[in-house]
């Protein structure tokens, strides 16, 4: 048997021929091996690839070869379209100009990523797309309409903007509105047409939502009806596929989602029973909100909510019936009655789930009330754990499925992921060795001069006088991760105009302030939980990386509250474990290649005096350490120096 790892990326390999000063990454190497031998064995793996191990060409390396010499297809799902598109636009069609085995591959997102050519006719005839917006908006509607008229994919990422939910909702759909064969676009259907490629490739790039919505799916119908038919699956991004697995089995309904419905009351000539629906729902989400702000409801649902659902769930049974009468109407078209089906559905199942959540029916799952900056309330509820569901579903039915992420492991084991996802026991295991070496290139600061503890009432203004030190040890060029706008808001008030532009969430797009972060090399930027992942700068732009406190999952959230209350050592198995994973996740974002150069000052002081704060020390890279602020600029400057000479 040829040994076609060392053939690709050995010294004297395919990478090397093709690319002068190419150099093998050894952890690159290490993980596509274990890559291949899971393929090979009809195993599933677990692998840790840290930043630069190139982890899309490690696994798709071995994704191809099997692909081609065994011919089996290959399913490749991630938790965001930007490395779904990195793998489609940059890894796969390097490793097809370079690799001599042909194979093809497609991309394949959820359908509210394409346009609807149907939900665009029916928007255009109710005039949702003008009269309604501002005038952001209003721009955006027109834009989307022009280029409505000239895409050949329909996919919304090759716009040059990212559209309000509220315009690109009138000219998209989600699987549960689509109206399937019966729509009178399924011959141009751009969703389809996407479907019908992956169908015909070797390796699918797709995302979690929809690899569980195919799990779901296969489980009740034992057919492959979202997906195409794979035998080898990598989930890159792993450590995020347990929360994301339990927003897809969960649930979420809110009175918006009944207003949404009414639409097909007027649609089926009945605008009494839609002013009706939308009235009661408005009561009912009033009611449900003003229980959530009162004495009796603490962070999720435990007993039988004092709101009375029967008044909104006999108008919703009238519309529901109205759709079912005509769903059985011979005389009305195949789009008529696929659009009653729609609704017939849509309207059982919001009901279901407000009836679910307000008696609390499975006790597997947890219920909670979500109420926004508006006061709009929305009922929630997800499966607390879903690790045998994972087992028997993913893993059980997958021929070898890897888990990849660049951080994978809590501490020095896997144990806390192998817990979440329901791994089988018999999984390889790697961590890939790193390509930078931190403890000459990074240092960790964690200041003991005055800093209070995180908890305690004055550390949000004593945190940004540290901020504020660190802006200018660093001339700017800092990047701020907080774990609530609290302590944001407050780093925020006190560094802007101290000479450094200081870029905050939410100011304007997230794409577009880490373009700027890049580009105003002694910018600031402070963001929260979005922050911590997915942002790269490279080079000088990001030389000082401050973490307010460690990012313990916040106790209120109802998951997490559950998982407390279940079990007694729940800190040691899911807090610590799930803190560790996402710090290491922060810390990522300073070192992004082999010249780099910056300090992480973490404004926690437990992570220093608390035994359990040894555990994250033992998971973060082997940088230096001080608990002396003022050494940031000497050690920038030798840093440098070195890396120069």
């Amino acid at each position: 048997m040829t040994d076609y790892v060392s053939e690709v990326f050995g010294d004297s390999g395919l990478f090397a021929s093709r690319f002068p000063g190419y150099e093998m990454r050894e952890g690159q190497v290490a993980l596509a091996r274990v890559v291949d031998e899971a393929m090979r064995d009809g195993r599933h793996a677990l692998g840790e690839g840290p930043c630069g191990t190139g982890k899309g060409v490690a696994y798709g390396v071995p994704a191809v070869w099997h692909a081609h010499h065994r011919k089996k297809r290959v399913v490749i799902a991630t938790a965001n379209i930007a490395l779904q598109e990195q793998l489609t636009c940059k890894d796969l069609p390097l490793l097809t100009d370079v690799l001599p085995w042909a194979f093809s591959f497609a991309l394949l997102k959820g359908r509210n990523n394409y346009l609807c050519l149907d939900r665009l006719r029916e928007s255009e005839a109710r005039g949702e797309l003008s009269g309604l917006y501002d005038d952001e908006q209003s721009h955006q509607a027109d834009a989307v309409l022009e280029w409505a008229r000239r895409t050949r994919t329909g996919d919304v990422s090759e716009l040059l903007f990212v559209p309000s939910p509220q315009v690109w909702s009138k000219v998209s759909v989600g699987s549960d509105e689509c109206k399937g064969d019966d729509c009178p676009f399924h011959g141009e259907c751009f969703s389809e047409r996407a479907r019908a490629a992956a169908r015909a490739a070797d390796i699918v790039v797709t995302n979690y939502h929809l690899l569980f919505a195919h799990l779901a799916v296969r489980r009740e119908t034992g057919q492959d009806l979202v997906l195409p038919p794979f035998d080898l699956l990598v989930c890159d991004e792993a450590h995020e596929a347990a929360e994301i697995a339990r927003d897809f089995f969960g649930f979420s309904v809110s009175e918006n989602t009944l207003r949404r419905q009414s639409r097909y009351a007027v649609d089926f000539g009945d605008r009494k029973l839609a002013e009706r629906l939308r009235h009661e729902a408005e009561t009912f989400f009033a009611d449900v909100a003003a229980f959530a702000r009162s004495p009796a409801y603490r962070c999720r649902l435990r007993t039988d909510v004092p709101v009375s659902p029967v008044r909104l769930s006999k108008a919703a049974d009238s519309l529901s019936d109205l759709a079912r009468l005509r769903m059985e109407d011979e005389r009305l078209s195949r789009v008529e009655r696929a659009k009653a089906r729609n609704c017939h559905r849509l309207v059982v199942m919001a009901v279901t789930h407000i009836c679910e959540a307000l008696t609390q029916a499975d006790p597997a799952k947890v219920y909670w009330i979500e109420v926004d900056a508006k006061g709009r309330a929305r009922l929630k509820g997800k499966p607390i754990d879903v690790s045998d569901l994972l087992r028997q579903e993913l893993f059980g039915a997958t021929e070898s499925a890897t888990l990849v992420s660049a951080t994978l492991a809590a501490g020095s084991t896997f144990d806390f992921v192998r817990r979440e996802l329901g791994v089988p026991d018999d999984a390889l295991e790697l961590v890939a060795e790193s390509p930078f070496d931190f403890e000459s290139q990074a240092l960790l600061v964690v200041p003991d001069d005055g800093l209070p503890d995180p908890r305690e009432f004055g550390f949000p203004e004593a945190a940004a006088d540290f901020v504020a030190r660190v802006m200018d040890l660093c001339d700017g060029r800092t990047l701020g991760l907080f774990t609530s706008y609290r302590v944001l808001n407050a780093v925020y008030d006190r560094v802007r105009g101290n000479g450094h532009r200081v870029l905050r969430q939410g100011d304007m797009p997230r794409t577009e302030l880490a373009r700027v972060f890049k580009e105003d090399i002694r910018s600031v930027l402070l963001g929260t939980d979005s922050f911590w992942t997915g942002i790269d700068v490279p080079g000088e732009a990001l030389t000082g990386l401050v973490i307010d406190k460690l990012p313990f999952p916040h106790p209120e959230d109802p998951v997490v509250n559950a998982i407390c209350e279940r079990d007694p050592r729940a800190f040691d198995n899911y807090l610590v474990p799930r803190a560790i994973i996402t710090l290491r996740q922060g810390v990522g974002r300073l070192i992004r290649c082999r010249q780099d150069v910056g300090v992480v000052v973490l404004l926690d002081r437990r992570i220093a005096e608390k035994r359990y704060g040894r555990r994250f020390l033992r998971s973060l890279p082997p940088m230096l350490t001080t608990r002396r602020i003022e050494n940031i600029p000497r050690f920038l400057e030798e840093a440098a120096h070195a890396r120069a000479s």
